[in-house]
């Protein structure tokens, strides 16, 4: 091997075990950690799986705004049912607030992100200019919230 792989190979070990390092996976075993790590991922962006009908927001002049309040009428509240849609090109605000703890929600697809404090409301306002399913979720909880079906 020429020394300049040496060196390579070198970086890539130093790479990967620093990654095991911030892993909270407690194997040692650096391929299969990172391997998990790698899973574990793309199960928390993975999109929330329910069968519930979507219900039309109310659309007036081109806008809509949809309001959730976490442990009350949020996805996981109402066991998945909590599927709302909005005709594309609409104008959106998702008013969202928790009662009980400070939040982060992010709207998945848009990635649109809002920060608010126990009991503030959050707004997130956005042009539906996508077509498809979108997730509204904690980052404090990986919790969805709100399952967006633009259509």
């Amino acid at each position: 091997m020429r020394p300049i792989t040496r060196g390579l190979l070198a970086g890539l070990t130093v790479s990967t075990l620093t990654l095991v390092g911030c892993s909270s996976d407690s194997k040692s075993d650096a391929t299969t950690t990172t391997e998990a790590a790698a899973d574990d991922t793309a199960a928390a962006d993975e999109p929330a799986t329910t069968n519930a009908p979507a219900v039309p927001a109310t659309v007036t002049g081109g806008s809509a705004e949809i309001t959730v309040t976490v442990g009350v009428d949020d996805f996981e509240t109402s066991g998945g049912t909590r599927v709302v849609s909005v005709p594309k090109g609409t104008n959106v605000t998702l008013s969202l607030t928790n009662p009980d703890a400070d939040e982060s929600y992010h709207l998945h697809g848009y990635d649109l992100e809002q920060d608010a404090a126990k009991g503030a409301t959050a707004k997130i306002t956005f042009t539906a200019d996508q077509s498809g399913r979108f997730d509204v979720e904690s980052h404090n909880t990986e919790a969805t919230l709100l399952v967006l079906v633009v259509v």
